[in-house]
């Protein structure tokens, strides 16, 4: 004799980056499951691997995980776990061995998007790129490179070569290019360009959410919550 058969109530999640809405079942003990078995693990690949199986498995429609962007992924995994278990986690803030609890309420966890922020990036003359956002699947690649190598300095240089998306000038755009063409024209560029490209990391959009914590002496002290980690929700 046949089981019943569950039926899951489904949810719109609407992607940061694209504004694109996919529809969503809540987590079951399945991907508690996935959770539990990753919670202790160190390994970035295992963590984020198990991050995207879980979206894939809780998405209902056809997605593409594997080119969201970091804050993409981090944004649609907060709302699963809200939906899934509850809005409210309880986090703990750590200040001179003192120990102070707090609750974060993450429906109100947005992706913030700075003004002065642009994927097109005029270089010189009519020359510029437009970039294109690291995803996980960059960062998992990326750090493989830097623990052979095991310099800092490489990843970012790595990072940025692989998010240029597209060059333009004043009469065409090019989209086809190898990396070895990307590389030798952005070494080639002026110095002062690499500002407009640090312009462009530093103000990518992240997940992020201020609250006020009491502390014991009752003062009040602002925390910035940023990315998965400082959530704690894995």
């Amino acid at each position: 004799m046949s089981l019943p058969k569950i039926n899951h109530h489904l949810f719109k999640i609407t992607i940061p980056s694209t504004k694109k809405s996919y529809n969503f079942r809540p987590y079951t003990v399945k991907e508690e499951k996935l959770l539990l078995m990753m919670k202790d693990s160190n390994n970035i690949v295992d963590i984020v691997d198990t991050i995207i199986q879980i979206i894939n498995n809780c998405c209902v429609d056809t997605i593409d995980t594997k080119s969201l962007a970091i804050f993409d992924i981090e944004y649609i995994f907060v709302k699963l776990r809200a939906k899934s278990v509850g809005e409210e986690i309880e986090l703990v803030y750590t200040e001179d061995d003192n120990k102070v609890k707090f609750t974060v309420d993450l429906d109100k966890v947005e992706v913030k998007f700075n003004p002065d922020h642009s994927k097109r990036i005029s270089l010189f003359d009519d020359v510029g790129v437009t970039m294109r956002y690291p995803t996980y699947t960059d960062m998992i690649k990326l750090q493989n490179l830097v623990d052979k190598k095991n310099n800092v300095d490489d990843f970012i240089y790595e990072m940025l070569i692989s998010c240029v998306d597209s060059v333009y000038d004043d009469k065409q755009v090019y989209n086809e290019f190898t990396k070895e063409e990307i590389e030798k024209f952005v070494l080639a560029l002026p110095i002062e360009c690499s500002a407009k490209f640090r312009q462009f990391f530093d103000t990518i959009p992240s997940l992020e959410h201020e609250i006020e914590v009491k502390l014991k002496d009752n003062s009040i002290k602002k925390i910035m919550l940023r990315g998965l980690k400082d959530f704690f929700i894995l």
